[in-house]
């Protein structure tokens, strides 16, 4: 599994540094302006106001809650449980409303700065 996100955004920077320690070592990280994502993501994933997280999995790409969704099921405990929760079929579409709308606002809100340390053996070029 790789999970872009946008390079030059602080909540993604922080959202990011937070899955790096609660997920397993198989999930790689990738910016969405980078080369990586050039050659899986397709372009209106890597425009806004969708840029924001993107995940590449088996192939597929996925995106708002079936994104986080693919995340959660990576997530081991509690900090898994509760996401798995939260992205269960009933509560999609107001997950989406939800990331439409963090998505939208997110410079705005958390700023452009990523502090990301990159570690050469989970995040991708």
């Amino acid at each position: 599994m790789i999970v872009f996100f946008d390079g030059a955004c602080g909540l993604c920077d922080r959202a990011v540094r937070w899955l790096w320690n609660h997920t397993d070592a198989d999930v790689r990280f990738a910016p969405l302006q980078g080369e990586t994502a050039k050659e899986r993501v397709p372009e209106k994933f890597r425009t806004p106001p969708l840029s924001t997280l993107v995940v590449w999995e088996d192939g597929r790409v996925l995106v708002e809650s079936d994104g986080l969704a693919a995340i959660a099921y990576r997530m081991p405990g509690l900090p898994g449980r509760m996401a798995r929760a939260l992205t269960r079929p009933f509560a999609r579409p107001l997950l989406n409303l939800g990331y439409r709308l963090i998505a939208r606002n997110r410079h705005r809100w958390f700023g452009t700065t990523c502090q990301l340390v990159p570690d050469p053996d989970r995040l991708l070029p």
